[in-house]
């Protein structure tokens, strides 16, 4: 007679057998075959590569070494990431997942929303930042004549239902900004804020800059206007309009350096600097007034 010892090893066994089984054979290049697929919904240039991905417990995907690419150029590197579904949502039409992922010293967490079962259903997402160091992302080290440091946070959404090709909408803050020029401009080599914000959205190929606000012990101002995205990034042309009030530590270097007419610089200090940028942005076009 078979003693409930012997019944429990077995079924003990087997679970264990079958858990092997799925983590060797899981098809993990199916997934990322997914994965792409919803990527070029919001964008086809997009594609995902990772080191590894396994199956999870709780229920849920655990990928490592991840990489966002476009165009095969690297936009940002993911230490690991988790996905997991939303159990409720699985037998719904709208199917839920929520992510979590490691990426230059911060966090990315967020829900997406999923309509249907193939790549070109409607797709949502919403993901919240956290303490990304601006420096270590790729996506910043492109070949401009500036350098990008400080602290990431904020919210993204993505609405691929919004037509013609879905639209995403941020609001962004970053502390401690460090704006680095390659070539000193009017003898000023690095400018920092304390605060930057901004509100943007993104449509069709075009980013417009609702609003970009900054404020440092050099200079406070605001930008708004349209960007038309272009591959490679650095090629994107601008059509931004601002105005930057200079702190006295910078109106006195500017009022050293400017050339006599260009700018009113008794009355810089109080109405500020308004300026336009057209051209590139690896050669972009500055007018003053």
């Amino acid at each position: 007679m078979v003693s409930a010892k012997t019944i429990l090893a077995y079924l003990l066994y087997a679970l264990l057998a079958a858990i092997l089984f799925l983590v060797l054979l899981f098809p993990d290049q199916a997934v990322k075959a997914y994965v792409d697929s919803r990527l070029a919904a919001i964008d086809p240039s997009l594609s995902m590569e990772a080191e590894t991905i396994r199956p999870a417990m709780p229920p849920g995907l655990k990928m490592t070494g991840v990489d966002l690419n476009r165009n095969n150029v690297r936009l940002a590197h993911f230490e690991d990431a988790r996905v997991s579904p939303d159990l409720a949502t699985v037998l719904q039409d709208k199917k839920q997942v929520r992510f979590q992922a490691r990426i230059a010293g911060g966090t990315v967490n967020g829900r997406a929303t999923l309509e249907g079962t193939g790549p070109a259903g409607p797709l949502r997402v919403e993901a919240d930042l956290s303490d990304i160091r601006l420096g270590k992302l790729d996506a910043i080290r492109t070949r401009v004549p500036f350098s990008l440091s400080g602290s990431l946070r904020g919210r993204i959404t993505h609405d691929g239902a919004r037509a013609p090709t879905g639209m995403t909408n941020g609001l962004l803050n970053v502390s401690d900004l460090h704006i680095t020029l390659r070539e000193p401009f009017f003898g000023i080599s690095e400018l920092v804020m304390d605060q930057t914000d901004a509100d943007f959205s993104v449509s069709g190929g075009n980013l417009r800059l609702k609003s970009l606000t900054f404020d440092g012990p050099m200079v406070e101002g605001k930008i708004t206007g349209t960007i038309e995205l272009r591959q490679p990034v650095e090629q994107s042309r601008l059509n931004l309009t601002g105005n930057a009030k200079p702190r006295p530590e910078l109106l006195a270097r500017l009022q050293e350096t400017l050339p006599q007419g260009i700018v009113n610089t008794r009355t810089m200090g109080t109405r500020g600097l308004t300026f336009r940028v057209r051209g590139s942005i690896d050669d972009p076009d500055l007018s003053m007034r």
